[in-house]
Order: structure tokens, then sequence, then C-alpha cells
């Protein structure tokens, strides 16, 4: 004896089970409630590992070490600021922000003033501090001529060395030597300064909080201590300096300095000229960056702009090639080469708007029947021409005995409808029995109402009522010599070329109508207009919610979709009575109506028109897969776009396909459970059949199973009604459970009920014609 549990383990081949529609119907008995209601589609959710604690725990330790490393490099994250100072003692006053020439995006350095900057160093602060980064070729083309820096350089002796003897000697300066250091080393610098080590200069605006404002503001911000403050003897007192006093005493005064370009030599002057030299001496590659940065932006911006306008263009070429389809791609694909080709020739190809551009290939199209007629029109005949060409197309041809069997078929299929025709018109037939004659006329007549005009052969024509008076026989002759020519047959009446030359535009005022087969030329006062069509449909449908009456709405949408057909109205509207019939047959399980819906809705999406094209074709998937027609969906695959195969209804569509093509009926009973729009409505015409294979799988491994692991995989209601399941198909064989199963006590034998099982599902695999099939 199997416990579910261990029964759950074998048969199902993916994922744990998720409930499965609580109260889905296995047959076609739906309520009016459910009426075009749609669901999520798919197989249960996939735990998220954004949610876990684990990818939680991770993320934490990550930030925080991240954090914790930056610290250690850097000091200071650089959103916080610091706490560590509480005054102006400890961190000293924040100075103010001045109008540098060199501060803009695209402004460069004031090269006059890094010349006289230079010499304001080399005069005052050279003699203590040094300038380790900046060579003597640095100074060449920003501040000073390339014989002027030589010059400079000479000035100063350099140790260098050894010579052929081993020993060190003094020699010039060059060009690559850099800028001569005051002190031999740090102890003599500190010796000199009273224990005070006076930082090198290279990149003091770049290592200060405030840069070139900081070094402006503490070279011009020596004052007297206020009250209170109290300076140690050797040290100065400065308010921007961190901690107010400071070792280095104040340099600048005015007339310090002798500007050779007779700049005034003042204090802010000389200490904004040190200053822009000290920026430029951290920065030498400045003005050469923001250079290659602006040409940077230009190309880049250029390279951005073409680049957009390149996808703009390719995203457009990708959306027509996406929108064709097999009926219009040689077509799309040819008028698309040639627009780029005529663009390319003529210049326009980066100029033009492509967002506006259309292809022909892609406008809806108006398919009128062809002509046949390969003779030119001519004008009227006489009464003797119109007789000879009468008489001359009736060439007498002995019919042969297969022609007579099926004029006589035929014959016996119409003669119903012309006996109710002809006492229509004569007054016999009062009306309501005519619609009672109708409601019950043939279904095998309802079944191909679409091909109706296809009944008025070559063979054919006689009409059941006179035309415009005249007798049957004048108007027969009056309609074959109005077309005599049209074709080698005589003036086909049936081959659609007259239709081109009457174009039929209906008068009729009622809004209801009663489907009859066209056996004679359409009459305009039995067709109803295009607004009395739009007017009867909103009818139909109001009376279809309240009374759900499918034989008088079928035969109301057969005459709707009659009258559409002879005055060749193929619009948005043609779309919705014909989508609206298809979701109504199929909430009736009417197969066949659906079918031959579906086949006009596939011409219509082709030209065009716009639907709910993704939802039909989920619907054509779904129904090749009842009906196992392996060819139509291998095709139907092979045609199918990305964007297709992401919509919900569709992705369900091939996920059914899928699960019934790999025996994955714990998936398929899913997707059962969650079918969107209609789908379970086709589905439920194939669930007997998976639920049966189904079996016949779990047989192979189980002697016995509980009833309720049974309706709970299987997707029934209840134990009843998968009871009432087994008993039909002959395998209701049960043993008892023990520890009282919530399915009653009882278990199915799946020994015995194996055999019973196999021999109905091979029963029921074998395949039936299904008449109107895609």
């Amino acid at each position: 004896m199997l416990h579910s549990t261990s029964a759950s383990r074998v048969f199902l081949r993916s994922g744990a089970w998720t409930s499965v529609r609580t109260g889905a119907s296995s047959s076609t008995k739906r309520t009016a409630g459910a009426r075009f209601a749609s669901s999520t589609a798919g197989a249960a959710p996939l735990p998220n590992i954004f949610t876990s604690r684990a990818t939680l725990a991770a993320a934490t330790g990550l930030t925080v070490g991240s954090v914790a490393w930056y610290t250690h490099l850097y000091g200071q994250l650089p959103f916080v600021g610091s706490v560590s100072a509480s005054g102006l003692a400890d961190a000293g006053l924040h100075p103010p922000h001045y109008p540098w020439s060199h501060s803009g995006l695209l402004d460069s350095f004031d090269h006059a003033s890094i010349r006289r900057g230079y010499q304001v160093y080399r005069e005052v602060c050279a003699a203590c501090h040094s300038l380790d980064r900046i060579a003597w070729r640095n100074l060449v083309g920003v501040s000073h001529g390339v014989d002027e820096v030589k010059a400079m350089a000479e000035e100063v002796e350099y140790e260098d060395g050894p010579n052929d003897a081993g020993e060190m000697f003094q020699r010039p300066g060059k060009l690559a030597d850099y800028m001569p250091k005051p002190y031999p080393n740090e102890e003599a610098a500190r010796a000199g300064n009273g224990g005070a080590l006076p930082p090198d200069l290279s990149l003091i605006v770049k290592a200060r909080h405030g840069a070139a404002d900081y070094v402006f503001s503490l070279l011009t911000g020596y004052i007297d201590p206020p009250a209170g403050v109290h300076i140690r003897e050797g040290l100065n007192y400065n308010p921007y300096f961190p901690g107010g006093a400071i070792a280095m005493a104040r340099v600048l005064y005015d007339g310090l300095v002798d500007y050779p370009d007779g700049t005034p030599a003042t204090t802010t002057q000389m200490a904004k000229d040190v200053t822009t030299f000290l920026n430029w001496a951290a920065e030498p590659e400045h003005d050469e960056r923001k250079k290659i940065g602006l040409q940077a932006v230009i190309i880049f911006s250029v390279l951005t702009t073409l680049a957009l306008y390149t996808k703009r263009f390719k995203t457009w070429v990708q959306s027509c090639l996406g929108q064709l389809q097999d009926s219009n791609r040689d077509e799309g694909q040819k008028e698309l080469k040639e627009m780029i080709r005529r663009s390319h020739e003529d210049g326009s190809l980066w100029t033009r708007d492509w967002t506006k551009a259309k292809l022909q290939a892609l406008q809806p199209k108006s398919f009128k029947r062809k002509n046949f007629d390969s003779t030119p029109i001519q004008q009227p005949l006489s009464k003797k021409a119109k007789k000879a060409a009468l008489s001359s197309s009736y060439t007498f041809v002995p019919p042969s005995s297969e022609t007579n069997e099926r004029l006589a078929l035929r014959a016996r299929r119409f003669e119903r409808e012309h006996d109710i025709e002809r006492k229509k018109q004569a007054g016999l037939l009062p009306e309501h029995e005519y619609s009672r004659h109708v409601n019950q006329a043939d279904t095998a007549s309802a079944m191909d109402h679409d091909h109706g005009m296809q009944g008025l052969t070559n063979t054919s024509f006689s009409f059941s009522r006179p035309m415009n008076g005249k007798s049957g026989h004048q108007a027969r002759r009056k309609f074959l010599n109005s077309h005599a020519g049209d074709d080698e047959n005589g003036g086909d009446f049936g081959a659609g070329s007259s239709w081109d030359k009457h174009n039929i535009v209906g008068t009729s005022e009622k809004l209801f109508k009663n489907y009859l087969r066209l056996t004679s030329e359409p009459d305009p006062r039995d067709i109803r207009p295009y607004r009395v069509l739009v007017h009867a449909l909103a009818e139909i449908s109001r009376k279809w919610k309240a009374e759900s009456n499918y034989i008088w709405v079928c035969d109301q949408f057969k005459s709707l979709r009659q009258d559409l057909t002879v005055q060749r109205i193929k619009n948005d509207f043609t779309v919705q009575v014909y989508e609206m019939h298809a979701r109504i047959a199929l909430e009736s399980a009417d197969l066949v109506e659906y079918n031959q819906c579906q086949s006009t809705l596939k011409t219509l999406y082709e030209m065009g028109l716009p639907g709910k094209k993704e939802e039909f074709l989920a619907y054509r998937i779904l129904y090749l897969v009842h009906v196992r027609n392996r060819s139509d969906m291998n095709r139907l695959m092979s045609t199918l776009t990305p964007q297709m195969k992401e919509h919900p209804a569709v992705k369900h569509s091939l996920e059914v396909q899928r699960a019934m093509a790999t025996s994955n009926y714990h998936a398929f009973f899913i997707l059962f459970a969650n079918a969107p729009n209609m789908g379970a409505y086709i589905m439920d015409h194939f669930i007997e059949r998976a639920r049966l294979e189904a079996l016949c799988i779990m047989s192979k491994s189980y002697k016995s199973l509980p009833l309720l692991f049974i309706v709970r995989q299987l997707g029934f209601e209840d134990t009843a009604a998968a009871h009432e399941f087994l008993k039909s198909n002959g395998g209701a064989f049960y043993t008892p459970v023990s520890q009282g199963d919530e399915g009653g006590g009882r278990a199915v034998d799946m020994g015995n009920a194996r055999g019973p099982l196999l021999a109905k599902l091979e029963e029921n695999n074998r395949r039936v014609a299904i008449k109107g099939a895609i």
C-alpha cells in the first residue's frame, strides 16, 4: 500500500505541486459569469533570491567591508563631514571662495600670472620650501621661453658624477634637472626653522582643504591674536591655519618684488600670483586636460548623435521586419530595400525622419475578387446580337454520368431552401413559420454558410424569384446577356467577376434577420447597411448576455457575417464580429463555427486590420494541440516572432504544447488551472485525453493510488467527479485505504484499471476528421 506523498515523487516531472484550480470543470459546462474571463498564466513562481536572508547578509557584509576599506585608504567618506573639529581652534577658519580665472569648465590658467608667481616663489618662498616635482623643462612654453629657462637652470650648480676619476663634481643645471632644494635633508630644514619642517609646495594646493582659496587666505590672513588667545613664542597667529598658531611668519608685503611687466606688487597681487603658480605646479596638465576633454566631448557628442540616429533607423527597420507576415514578407523586404537604396542615393539616409516612413506592404489592403474577364468592355449589344451571343453560348454537350450524379446531389441539397424561399415570396409561409424552418435547417448547410456563394455554379442559372418584375426566364436571359463575354464559361456568376461590377450596398432596416444560404443574386433590399449592422451587433451581444440562446445568436451572427461578405466590408468592425462570434462559439463548445471564424480572422489579420491577434493565435495553438496536427503546428511555430512568443497568452499556449509533447502532465494541469482568456474552453476538449494518458503512466509505477491524490494531480473538482471519470472509462477499481484517507477511504487499484484505461485511450486516439478545421 503506497501513500500519496510517495506517489507524487514519481508521476510528476517538475517542481512542487501547487493546488489546481478550485472548481475547474472538466466538461464544457461553465457559468455565464465566467464568460470572457481572463487569468494569469504560468506555473508557480520560483523563490525570489532578493528576499532571502543569505542574500541580505551578504549584501550587508559587502557594504560594511567596502566602507571600512575606503575609510582605511582615504581617512573618511566623501559624503560624511569630519566630526573631529569642534571650532576654529581645531579646524581653522573656512576660507572664502575666490573667482579664479582657471576655475571655469573651459577656462585655462593665466600664464602671465604663473610667470609672476614663479618670480614670487623664487625670490620669497624658495628660501624655505622645495618644489621637488617640477623640472626646469616644465616652465618652457608655460611661463618662460627655452632660452630663459636654460639661463635660469645654468645659474644653479648640481652635483653629478662620478667622473673618470671616481669623484663627484659640480655642473651647471640643465632643462631635465628638477628645482633645487633649499636644504640637503629634513634635519637641516628643521634646524633652520626652529624645529618646524617647511612642506614641499609641489602638491600643496591639492593637499589642503580649500585648495587655492586656502593658500591665498593663509598668505593674506596674518593678524594679531584676539583677546584671550595666547600664542607661544616663535609662532604666529593665522585664523586660517588649523589651531591658529603657525611657525611661518608673514612673508608678503607690498613692494616686496618688482614685476618686469609693471604690475603693482601688492600683498594680495603677490599672493594671487604665487597661488596660481602653485596651482599650476600641482596640475601641469590642467590646460591640456581641458582641451582634450573639450575635444572628446565634441567628438563623442557627434558619435553619440550618429549612434542614436543609426539606432533609430535600425529600430525602424527591425519594427518593419517584425510586422511582416508570410503573405507580404517578400513584397515588404523588396520595398524596404528599394526605399533604403533610394535614400542612400539621394543622400537622405541619415537626415530622413524614419519614424514617419511607412511601407505600403504593411498598409491594410482591400482584397477584391479577381476579374477573369480577358476581353475588353464592349458597347451594349442590340437585341439580335444578344440573341446570337446567347444561342452561341449554349452549345450542347452531352452530360456524363458523373455530372448527372453531381447535379442531382446538388439539387437535393438545395431543394428544401428553394421550397422555403418560393413559399415566402408567394406569401404562403408566415414569418414565424419561416423562422422556425430556418432554425431547424440542415446543420450541414449552416456549417458551410461562409461558402454559400460557391453554390452559384456554372451549370445552375435557375432563379427562385422574378427580378425587376419579369419572369424567371426573362430575368435569366437578361442576366446572361449582361455578362456575355465575362469568361470562357459564358459568365459564371459564382466565379466572382460579377462582384466587382455590381458593388452591393444594403438598404434593409431590419435589425435582426435569419440566416439563409444565398442561392441567387443578392437583393440590396434584403441586405442591411453598415450602420444597421453595427447596431445589430450591439443588440445581439446584449441578448446573448441576457438570454444565452446560442442557436438564435449563432444564426444572427451568420446572417451578420453574410451581409458583411456580400457588401465586401473588411474593417475593424468585421474583425470585431468574427472575434465575438468565435468567443461565443468556444463558450458553447461549437468548434465548427469557431474554426470558420478563426480561418477568416487569420486572413483579416494578414491584411493588417487591428484586433486581438495574439489572443486568437494562442487559441489556434491550443486547437492544433487538440487535433494533434503536428505539421501545421511546426509551420506555425516557424512564423512566430520573439515579440509574439513573449505575449502572456501565446506564451501560455506554447507551454501547454510543450507539456503535452513531453508528457509533463504536472505542468499541464497547472497551466489548465491558470489558463488566460478563454484558453481553458479549448483545453476542455482534450483534458479527458490528458487525464487518461496521465493515469496510464501512473499505472505503470503503482499498484494503487489514493483517490484524493488523483483528484489533486489531475485537476478534478472533487472525489465524486474523479469517480465518475474512472467509472465512465472502465477504471473504477478500488481497494480500501488504512488510516482513514480523505478520499472516502478508497484507493484506485491501478493494476486492474490499467487494461480498461489503455483500451479507452486507444479508442479515443482514433483520429476523426473535423469539418471546418484550419
